[in-house]
């Protein structure tokens, strides 16, 4: 039965009838007007959808009373849990409207993910996963309608319903087949209380989505005048140099297809063949060749017009001297996080200055220590590299002594260098010809094939844990086709290919241990003045008040390390925290 409220003392009743229930389901309509820019804190909320097992209450907000309608969704979506379908988007708008934030939720959109295993083919929204799991189709004609107008027409009042009746559907087979995943590890908080899910994974991504509405609503603090003076300078430089290139040797610095011709006939450069069959001049293949003036000049036109582009970006967010961006909670197989409408996780170092905390605050910067390798450790039970770890030993060195034979106080910072690559690539299954290229390209070091099959064999020697398991992922692999893996916590993702097999459970758990040590904080901020204001694969950025620095900063190692202790039981937690005024830890 659909009961549409328009009528303040009409709430009374309603809160009467939900007092009870440990959830209701919901779904909002917002008065938007550009669907490709929603505007957060401007847009209005039209319709509130709530609904019980047999009925659905669509309230009016154009027509209830504002101050009886924020009293009553303070009241009610506040104490008890929330079943929605993309939740990010009403819990934002319940914020930014009626300042109401529920904490115990369950996302029938995050679920559908958790349940797709890292499968990037299925789709989420909630008319795909309606036919996916109850065969129900839902008509989203009237998403768009114009929710502004005075009187709504029968039509969108019924649209409007109809969503609640689908989530009460999806949401049952939802938490059926999420407990049916056998996983180590059981949940037993808010998740577990309220919906019955024991999914270790569910209840984590499920508390995690209050700590990202409020992520994204705080935004980051950005200098506007230090930005503004950076574009116009990067613009002027761009220009010159552009200009000057094009003047000088009559191309188009921006086209492949002359720059190639330009570099192997003109200036007789080796540059590789790309799959196509055309010399590929990527600035990895030119680095080689920076000390030819042409070369040098085509790098630094590609670098500026990089930095002008991103800080072009940022500026189209900004708003009130913070930049308030996007991100996709679970944005990648493994369970990590994008973000997006401006990617605030690809600033480059020589950009962060420009975050800059306003007056009377300051930023806390923390990153957890090497942790896809402590990770491996942990998840490999390599006894070396456990030892390693506990022994708190510099895990580049000892690999740098294994694989050269030196002494470990003997190691150069080139060797470590070196090592670094090796670690980071053969963790992952790199073959020997693979590292050649992975060494040079990330960390500009040169080795030869036979060097690299040397150290290829030296470091599976001493950590023999990770052989095993490689080559167990790849006689399962060739028997099977796909493999089935799964991070500390539990989370289940699908692969097809080796170097998918061994890279997922390892920055699958980074992923979980970041976003548990998130929800740990923000559980214990209580009243302080702090928030996160970015999170990059395992960095934490928090805003605090001056004065409340040391205490939140002692929450939040707290945090890490209470996070970093459920999920890794034999290899140590390290992270290291810094105070600053910029996030580029002035």
């Amino acid at each position: 039965m659909v009961n549409y409220i328009t009528q303040s003392k009409e709430l009374t009743a309603l809160k009467e009838k939900l007092k009870d229930l440990p959830y209701v389901y919901l779904d909002t309509e917002v008065a938007v007007k550009d669907f490709e820019k929603v505007d957060y804190f401007n847009d209005k909320v039209r319709l509130i959808q709530i609904g019980t097992q047999e009925d659905i209450f669509v309230i009016d907000a154009f027509k209830v009373e504002r101050d009886t309608l924020k009293e009553f969704l303070k009241e009610v979506l506040e104490s008890k849990g929330i079943v929605g379908h993309n939740l990010k988007f009403d819990l934002k708008f319940l914020a930014t409207n009626f300042d109401v934030y529920p904490k115990v939720v369950f996302d029938t959109f995050i679920a559908s993910k958790i349940l797709a295993k890292g499968d990037n083919s299925q789709k989420h929204s909630l008319s795909a996963v309606a036919v996916r799991l109850t065969d129900e189709e839902v008509d989203k004609t009237y998403q768009t309608s114009p929710w502004w107008v005075e009187n709504l027409t029968k039509e969108q009042i019924e649209y409007s319903a109809k969503d609640i009746e689908v989530l009460r559907s999806i949401f049952r087979e939802q938490v059926v087949r999420l407990n049916e995943e056998q996983t180590h590890l059981k949940s037993s908080g808010e998740t577990y209380k309220v919906f019955g899910v024991v999914n270790p994974v569910a209840a984590l991504e499920m508390a995690f989505l209050p700590c990202l509405v409020s992520i994204e609503l705080s935004g980051i603090p950005i200098d506007e005048k230090q930005l503004s003076n950076l574009i116009k300078n990067s613009k002027t430089t761009f220009q010159n140099l552009y200009i000057e290139f094009k003047r000088k040797y009559y191309i188009d610095p921006f086209s492949p297809q002359q720059v190639a011709n330009f570099l192997t006939k003109k200036l007789g450069l080796k540059l590789p063949k790309t799959e196509k069959g055309s010399f590929s001049s990527q600035d990895v293949h030119l680095k080689p060749y920076e000390d030819k003036p042409e070369v040098k000049t085509l790098l630094s036109i590609r670098y500026e017009k990089k930095t002008l582009d991103k800080l072009e970006e940022l500026s189209k967010y900004v708003k009130n001297s913070r930049v308030y961006g996007e991100f996709k909670q679970i944005g990648a197989s493994t369970g990590r996080m994008s973000s997006y409408k401006p990617n605030l996780q690809n600033i480059p170092k020589n950009l962060k200055s420009i975050f800059r905390a306003p007056d009377g605050y300051l930023f806390i910067i923390a990153d957890y220590s090497q942790i896809e390798l402590r990770i491996a450790a942990e998840y490999t039970k390599d006894k070396s590299m456990i030892k390693a770890f506990q022994e708190k030993k510099d895990l580049h060195k000892l690999t740098a002594s294994v694989i050269t034979g030196k002494d470990y106080q003997e190691i150069t910072k080139e060797e470590r260098n070196l090592a670094k690559a090796i670690n980071f690539g053969l963790i992952y299954g790199i073959s020997p010809k693979s590292l050649v290229e992975y060494a040079k390209n990330n960390y500009d070091i040169d080795i030869t094939l036979s060097q690299a099959k040397t150290f290829h064999e030296n470091f599976f020697n001493f950590y023999p844990k990770f052989k095993e398991w490689h080559e167990n992922v790849k006689n399962y692999l060739e028997k099977h086709k796909f493999i089935q893996v799964e991070t500390l916590l539990g989370r289940k993702l699908i692969a097809y290919k080796f170097t998918d097999a061994v890279n997922y459970p390892i920055q699958g758990s980074g992923s979980d241990l970041l976003k548990m040590a998130v929800v740990l904080f923000y559980k214990s901020l209580l009243d302080l003045d702090a928030k996160v204001v970015n999170l990059v694969h395992d960095e934490i950025v928090v805003e605090v008040k001056q004065e409340d620095v040391d205490k939140v900063q002692e929450i939040l190692s707290q945090s890490m390390e209470k996070a970093g202790r459920y999920l890794l039981k034999e290899v140590p937690v390290e992270f290291e925290i810094n105070v600053s005024k910029s996030w580029s830890k002035e």
